[in-house]
């Protein structure tokens, strides 16, 4: 049996979850609260294997509820009304995450994740969530993997690759990495970093590791890898007003 507890300001919100768990096989509700300090308790007395945490709660939100632990020994599936500024920030920090009202769909697929891969919550995905709640520029990204996490700098990405429900990304270094999600996920993230650009429905590219563009119906960019990239024809003026000429 998988334990899980429920932490959530609202009642109703604890009501729903915990109608739609019951309706779930191998899944044992040992408790829910609905403050910080109560969940804490919930912790220490019953072990769960899973909490599903809100994030905005009044007094302690769920992100000073982590803060209180030296290690984080459950998974985390956090719960949250649709925020993007939140959103954005459990994205860039591979962390799950479900969208009120709660799906039910989601929810398992939530479930799914956590018996394939069971990966606990880390300290840096923790800080990283702080600087983003006290409104500071977070420059790392976090790839989830089959081994476990990836931590990899913003500025290190030169491109990015569209493949199917996956996206390769490609670093400065020449490594390459490959996560389970798709691009329109990683726009999401980067939409607000003004190095970073769609060329193409496949490509999102680092401005910065751009060397040469050769003219053409909508033109074609080389990288500093030598690697050629098509230029969308309705990306092509919004690209080159990018750039002062001389």
């Amino acid at each position: 049996m998988i334990k899980v507890l429920l932490i959530d300001d609202e009642k109703h919100c604890l009501i729903t979850l915990e109608f739609i768990l019951k309706q779930l096989d191998e899944i044992e509700i040992v408790g829910m609260a609905q403050t910080s300090a109560e969940g804490i308790k919930l912790v220490e007395a019953f072990n769960p294997d899973i909490v599903f945490l809100d994030i905005e709660m009044p007094n302690q939100n769920g992100f000073d509820f982590l803060a209180q632990f030296a290690s984080i020994p459950f998974k985390v599936i956090f719960t949250t009304a649709y925020d993007q500024y939140a959103v954005k920030a459990l994205r860039m920090n591979a962390l799950d995450y479900l969208l009120k009202p709660i799906d039910k769909t989601d929810l398992m697929n939530a479930l799914e994740n956590y018996t394939s891969e069971n990966q606990k919550i880390t300290d840096e995905q923790i800080q990283n969530l702080h600087l983003f709640r006290n409104g500071k520029i977070q420059d790392t990204i976090a790839l989830s993997t089959q081994t476990g996490l990836i931590f990899i700098k913003i500025d290190d990405i030169m491109y990015l690759e569209a493949s199917s429900s996956y996206t390769y990304l490609i670093m400065k270094d020449r490594t390459k990495h490959l996560a389970s999600k798709t691009m329109a996920n990683f726009e999401d993230v980067l939409i607000d970093n003004p190095i970073f650009f769609r060329v193409h429905k496949s490509y999102v590219v680092n401005l910065k590791c751009i060397k040469q563009y050769i003219r053409g119906d909508g033109g074609e960019l080389i990288l500093e890898d030598g690697k050629s990239i098509s230029l969308s024809r309705s990306k092509k003026q919004e690209f080159l007003d990018l750039f002062m000429k001389i």
